[in-house]
């Protein structure tokens, strides 16, 4: 099961688990819907270091259709990959999906942060107007 944390408006963690399972998806799509519902789109932190793979070919297209379904409102991935074949993987990937994708090593979840952050052309607001990329810069500092 996926363990996700909101980081700051707009922003979701989500750390995978060892392996993935079809049900997996289904639990974490109401979290990222609710998020995009708020917010018009969404910013993702994705730890994968532990992720050693899926346990079928049908989770695999399970989350295959996870990504295709909610892509157009994601503007920023960053992957935390400890593996040779996951840094393959985003990059491979990178060609096919709507937001920008950017994987890093662990122990760089930081400057994960701070490129989620960066300003785009769709900027993310609080309803105070504050923007995103400082309340991820806060984020930062805390860790």
């Amino acid at each position: 099961m996926f363990k996700t944390e909101i980081l700051a408006p707009g922003v979701l963690k989500i750390v995978a688990p060892e392996t993935l399972h079809a049900d997996d998806f289904l639990a974490l799509a109401p979290q990222v819907d609710a998020i995009i519902k708020d917010y018009g789109e969404i910013r993702l932190l994705i730890d994968a270091s532990h992720l050693e793979g899926w346990d079928s070919l049908s989770t695999l297209e399970k989350h295959a259709g996870f990504v295709k379904a909610h892509q157009a409102k994601v503007t920023r991935i960053a992957v935390v990959a400890r593996r040779d074949w996951q840094h393959w993987l985003v990059g491979a990937v990178k060609v096919f999906l709507h937001p920008e994708i950017k994987s890093f090593d662990p122990g760089h979840e930081s400057e994960a942060l701070r490129w989620i952050g960066k300003a785009d052309t769709n900027v993310v607001a609080t309803a105070a107007g504050e923007p995103v990329e400082r309340l991820i810069a806060d984020v930062v500092d805390r860790h």
